[in-house]
C-alpha cells in the first residue's frame, strides 16, 4: 500500500508541475484555439489531481490543507460566485460560460480544487521553490516567443502587439507581471550564480512586457515596484540595501518625470508604446468608452445589488443599459473591462467584498503579519506588490485562465507561509490491505475514481468534441462541401454541450449563405433554414432576454422572408434594449423588405436620433429615405457626409430599385474608380447601359472588363457579338 501511495504522490506532483506549461497550449483543431485547449487541459489535470489527492487524504492526514484566512476567503468567494449563479439570470450560462471565455462557475470550482491540492500537497519551502523555478522557466520560454514575434521570426496574432501563445497582448502582459515579481523575489533570495539568471529573466520579461503596450499592466508594475522598493528602503536592516533602494526610487521618479516632460516629443509620437501612454486622457476613445461601460455596470449593480446578475451575465447589463455613444466600439461586451465592476455587476456586493478579501488576506500575512510567515522584507515586499500590480491591472481588463491559475498559485503559497512555522501532523500508521479499515478506504478510493471518471467525461468530452466539430463545419464550408458542413453543424449541436451556443450562432450565418445561394436545391435550402430556425428558437428559450440571440434568429427570419416573425421578435428585443441601434437596423430592414417603407423609415429614424454622430445610422436612414421616395431627405442627410454617390452597395440597391439610372451609373463609376481591376463592376455598368438602351457604352464597358480580366475574354466577346446583333445576352 505504501508503494501505491508513493506512486499516487508522485503522479500528483507531476500534475502540479505540468500546470505551468499550460500556457504553451494552442489547440488549432479547436474553436478559440488560444482559450479552449488551455482550459480543457487545466480542468482534466485538476480533476485527476483532485481524485489522487482525495485518495491520499483517505490514508494520510498530513495531506489535509491547513486553515488560513486565504483558504477561507477563497472558499467564501467561490461560494458567492455559486450563489450568484444560482440566483442570477441564467444558471446554465453562469456555470459553463462559452468557448471565448471559458470562465464560469465551473472554472472557479476547478481553481478552488487546484488551491486545495496545492495547500494539501506543497508542504515544504523546497518543493515550492522548485515549482517557482519551473513556472519561471516556462515564462522565459514564453518571453523568448514574444521576442521572436517582435523581430518578425514568429507572427503575432493581434496586430503588432506581442501576445506569444496567450493570443492576447493583455493576457501576455499580466503573465509577465506575475513572473517579473517572482523573478525579483528569487533574485533577492539567491546567493550564487542563479542571481544573475534571475536578473536576466527580469530584463527579458520587462522588455516583453513593454512591447505588449498594455498600459494597465505596465502602470501597475511601475506603481507596485515603487511601493515594494519604498517598503524595503524603510524596513530593511541593511544600510546598503536602504541606499540602493532609495537610489532606485529616485531613478524611477526621474524617468517618469522626464517622460511627462517629453511626452509631446517626436520620438514619443513615433513609438507605438510610448505614444499609447502619452495619449492617456479622459477624452481618449478607449478611456471614454470604458467610463461609459462602468457607468452602465453601476446601474446594473443598483438593480441587483446583493448577488448580482450571475456569473457570465454581464452581457445582459450591457444590452439593457446600452448607451448609443458606444457604436464606435465593438457591438457586444460580455465584460466591463474592469474586474471590480465585473464582480459588482455579476456577483453583487458580496462578490466584490469577497474578491477584495482575497487581496486583504494575502496582504495581511505578507505585510501585517510578516514575522509569522518567516518571510524576509524583500520577499514580503515583492509578493505583496505582485498582488497589488495584478489588482491594478484588473482595473482595466478582465481575467483569463492563466492569470487566474497564477493568482491561485501564489495565494496557496501565502497560505502555506502563514503556517510555515507549525509542525506537521505525525503521519498515521498505514496497515496492509488485510486491515478492516483499509478495506473500507480502498472501497472509497474506488468510488472516488469512478466519480471522477464520470466528472472528467461529462465536464470536458462533449465540449471538446463540439469545439472540434464546429471547426470541421467551417472547413467543409470553406471547401464548398455545403452538405458536409451542414452535417457537421448538426453533429456539433447534438453533443448538447455549452458549445451548442456557438454552433447555433454560426449555423445562422451558414443558413443565410445557403439560402441565398442560387446554385443549391430549394428543398435543401429550406431544410437548412428550417433547422437553423428551430435551433435558434431553442437558443432563445435557453438564453432568454439575450438580444444577441434574438438578432441571430431575426436575421434568418429576414433572409427567409418571414418578416412578421422578425418584426415581432425585434420589437420584443427593443423592449429589453431600447437604445441598441443594431436592433433598429434589423427591424427597419425587416419593414423595408416587407415593403412597408413608412415604418421602415420611421424605425431607422429612431436609430439615427439615438446618436446623430453615428455615421452608419445616418447612411442606413438615408437609404431608407430613398426607398420611401424621399430623395431630397437622403441628399440632405448625406450632404456633408460624402453624399449619396459613394461606394456603398446599399445606395446602389436603393437607387436601382427606384430605377434612378443616373445615380446607379454614378455609383458604379465610383466603384470602378476605386476598384479598376474588378471586372464585375464594369459588367454591372454594362448591364445598366444596355437596359437603358446605350448599347455602344455597354460594349465599351465589356471591352474594359476583358482588359481587367483576360480570362473573361471568350464570354465577353460573346456578349459583345450578341449586343451588336441587337440581342440582349
Amino acid at each position: 500500500m505504501s508503494k501505491s501511495l508513493s506512486l499516487i504522490k508522485y503522479l500528483l506532483y507531476a500534475g502540479i508541475f505540468a500546470v505551468p506549461f499550460l500556457a504553451f497550449i494552442v489547440s488549432s483543431s479547436m474553436f478559440f484555439p488560444f482559450i479552449t485547449g488551455k482550459n480543457f487541459s487545466f480542468r482534466i489535470i485538476v480533476e485527476v489531481m483532485t481524485a489522487l489527492w482525495l485518495v491520499l487524504l483517505l490514508f494520510d492526514a498530513r495531506y489535509k490543507p491547513k486553515k488560513s484566512w486565504v483558504l477561507a476567503m477563497l472558499a467564501i468567494f467561490v461560494g458567492v460566485v455559486a450563489l450568484s449563479s444560482i440566483f442570477g439570470e441564467n444558471f446554465y450560462r453562469s456555470f459553463w460560460s462559452n468557448y471565448e471565455r471559458m470562465e464560469g462557475l465551473v472554472t472557479y470550482l476547478h481553481l478552488l480544487a487546484y488551491f486545495l491540492v496545492l495547500a494539501g500537497t506543497m508542504k515544504t519551502e523546497r518543493v515550492w521553490n522548485r515549482l517557482f523555478n519551473t513556472t519561471l522557466f516556462a515564462s522565459a520560454i514564453i518571453a523568448f516567443y514574444g521576442v521572436f514575434q517582435l523581430f518578425g521570426i514568429l507572427q503575432t496574432h493581434q496586430g503588432s502587439r506581442l501576445d506569444a501563445t496567450l493570443g492576447n497582448a493583455s493576457y501576455l502582459a499580466v503573465y509577465m507581471v506575475f513572473h517579473i515579481f517572482l523573478a525579483m523575489a528569487l533574485f533577492y533570495r539567491a546567493q550564487d550564480y542563479r542571481k544573475w539568471i534571475y536578473f536576466f529573466i527580469i530584463i527579458l520579461e520587462s522588455f516583453v512586457l513593454y512591447h505588449t503596450a498594455t498600459r494597465g499592466a505596465i502602470l501597475g508594475i511601475i506603481g507596485s515596484l515603487f511601493i515594494s522598493w519604498l517598503l524595503i528602503a524603510i524596513l530593511s536592516s541593511s544600510k546598503k540595501s536602504k541606499l540602493a533602494h532609495i537610489s532606485l526610487l529616485a531613478g524611477m521618479i526621474v524617468i517618469i518625470g522626464s517622460f511627462l516632460f517629453l511626452k509631446n516629443a517626436d520620438f514619443v509620437k513615433k513609438s507605438q508604446v510610448l505614444n499609447r501612454f502619452a495619449g492617456i486622457s479622459l477624452t481618449e476613445g478607449t478611456t471614454e468608452s470604458r467610463l461609459t461601460i462602468w457607468k452602465m455596470s453601476w446601474r446594473g449593480f443598483k438593480e441587483k445589488p446583493v448577488f448580482g446578475w450571475g456569473q457570465e451575465n454581464f452581457n445582459l447589463v450591457f444590452n439593457k443599459y446600452y448607451e448609443p455613444i458606444l457604436y464606435k466600439q465593438e457591438p457586444w461586451f460580455d465584460r466591463a473591462h474592469n474586474v471590480f465592476f465585473d464582480r459588482l455587476t455579476t456577483n453583487g456586493i458580496f462578490g466584490l467584498l469577497s474578491y477584495l478579501g482575497l487581496l486583504g488576506a494575502a496582504l495581511y500575512y505578507l505585510w501585517a503579519n510578516r514575522k509569522k510567515t518567516g518571510l524576509s522584507v524583500e520577499d514580503s515586499a515583492m509578493f505583496g506588490s505582485m498582488f497589488l500590480a495584478y489588482f491594478f491591472n484588473n482595473l482595466f481588463v478582465f481575467d483569463n485562465l492563466i492569470s487566474l491559475i497564477l493568482f491561485a498559485t501564489f495565494l496557496a503559497y501565502v497560505g502555506f507561509r502563514s503556517k510555515a512555522n507549525e509542525f506537521l501532523a505525525v503521519k498515521p500508521p498505514i496497515g496492509g490491505l488485510t486491515a478492516k479499515n483499509d478495506y473500507g478506504k480502498a472501497v472509497y478510493a474506488v468510488i472516488i475514481g469512478a466519480v471522477f471518471i464520470f466528472v472528467i467525461y461529462s465536464v470536458n468530452i462533449p465540449g471538446i468534441l463540439a469545439s472540434k466539430t464546429i471547426l470541421n463545419a467551417f472547413k467543409a464550408a470553406g471547401t464548398g462541401n455545403i452538405p458536409g458542413a451542414f452535417a457537421e453543424f448538426q453533429k456539433a449541436i447534438s453533443y448538447n454541450s455549452f458549445g451548442s451556443m456557438e454552433a447555433r450562432e454560426h449555423l445562422s450565418s451558414f443558413a443565410m449563405q445557403v439560402y441565398g445561394n442560387p446554385n443549391l436545391d430549394k428543398e435543401f435550402k429550406d431544410k437548412v433554414a428550417n433547422y437553423a430556425i428551430d435551433e435558434l428558437k431553442k437558443q432563445n428559450e435557453q438564453y432568454p432576454n439575450d438580444i444577441r440571440e434574438m438578432i441571430f434568429l431575426a436575421a434568418v427570419y429576414n433572409k427567409t422572408q418571414k418578416y412578421e416573425e422578425a418584426i415581432s421578435l425585434l420589437n420584443k428585443a427593443i423592449e429589453i434594449a431600447p437604445k441598441k441601434q443594431q436592433l433598429y437596423f434589423e427591424l427597419g430592414t425587416s419593414y423595408l423588405n416587407k415593403g412597408d417603407n413608412e415604418n421602415g423609415m420611421a424605425t431607422l429614424k429612431k436609430s439615427f436620433d439615438l446618436d446623430q454622430t453615428n455615421g452608419e445610422a445616418r447612411r442606413i436612414y438615408a437609404v431608407s429615405a430613398i426607398f420611401a421616395g424621399q430623395d431630397a431627405l437622403a441628399e440632405e442627410l448625406m450632404k456633408e457626409h460624402g453624399g449619396t454617390i459613394q461606394d456603398d452597395e446599399r445606395f446602389l440597391k436603393a437607387y436601382a430599385q427606384k430605377n434612378n439610372f443616373e445615380k446607379v451609373v454614378a455609383i458604379l463609376k465610383v466603384f470602378i474608380d476605386k476598384n479598376p481591376t474588378n471586372a464585375q463592376y464594369r459588367l454591372n455598368l454594362a448591364a445598366v447601359y444596355l437596359q437603358a438602351g446605350y448599347r455602344t457604352k455597354s460594349i465599351e464597358q465589356i471591352e474594359k472588363a476583358i482588359e481587367a480580366n483576360p480570362g473573361f475574354k471568350k464570354q465577353g466577346e460573346f456578349y459583345i457579338s450578341e449586343i451588336k446583333a441587337g440581342r440582349n445576352p
